[in-house]
């Protein structure tokens, strides 16, 4: 089987992400992760940090702040990612959506471009402006696929499992596959204040924990090894 944890976009609740990968993360050991948007920042970030570092990283290092047009804060985060040295070797995959034809971009990110392949994942339309790479206009990945479980069954994936953050893209063709998803009143998309976050960080400790307890994820984890 191949194993692939994709993780969806939503702003903060990235956050509620972290979380759940703090609880969930040491159980799985997947064939390949990814992310649209914020969730492609988590994805690369898995394969740097613990997740337990990760929801620390939530904790004191994401800014309170991402104001829009200003993606200065965000890449300084994502090139802070990308220098720590690799912990877990697992491919981390991006979803950017290229424009005009509104399709999904997926690469394969590595220390030379995550940067600028992340932005674009990121670049959410009316908050962040599109993003150009080699000659082509790219916008955020929930545009095409906010939670791209099809994606990664495309991809070769046999065995998924879905932690969203309630993105406002599109999921299609999630079928069976268990996805964790935030509580519905989180807040808004770009409240990253502090306490917002804590309390997204504790919902998804919660639903991670709260997953683990139940018969789909014994089913689950049973048949990743």
């Amino acid at each position: 089987m191949a194993l692939a944890v994709v993780f969806g976009g939503g702003g903060v609740r990235g956050a509620f992400q972290a979380g759940v990968w703090e609880v969930v993360g040491p159980q799985l050991k997947p064939d390949f992760v990814i992310g649209s948007s914020i969730g492609a920042i988590n994805a690369w970030a898995t394969t740097r940090l613990t997740p337990k570092e990760l929801a620390e990283w939530w904790h004191t290092r994401v800014p309170d702040h991402l104001w829009p047009r200003q993606t200065q804060p965000l890449q300084q985060l994502i090139t802070a990612i990308s220098n720590r040295l690799v912990r877990n070797p697992w491919p981390a995959l991006a979803v950017a959506t290229r424009l005009p034809q509104r399709r999904a971009q997926v690469v394969t990110l590595t220390p030379d471009h995550a940067t600028q392949w992340l932005l674009a994942s990121s670049a959410m339309p009316g908050w962040f402006a599109s993003q150009q790479i080699k000659g082509n206009w790219y916008v955020d990945g929930g545009v095409a696929n906010d939670l791209p479980v099809a994606i990664a069954r495309d991809l070769g994936a046999t065995q998924i499992l879905g932690i969203s953050a309630l993105g406002l893209g599109p999921t299609p063709q999630i079928g069976e596959t268990p996805v964790l998803y935030p509580p519905k009143h989180t807040g808004a998309m770009f409240d990253f204040s502090l306490k917002h976050r804590q309390l997204l960080l504790q919902a998804g400790r919660d639903a991670g924990h709260t997953w683990m307890q139940s018969p789909q994820a014994q089913s689950f984890l049973a048949s990743s090894f």
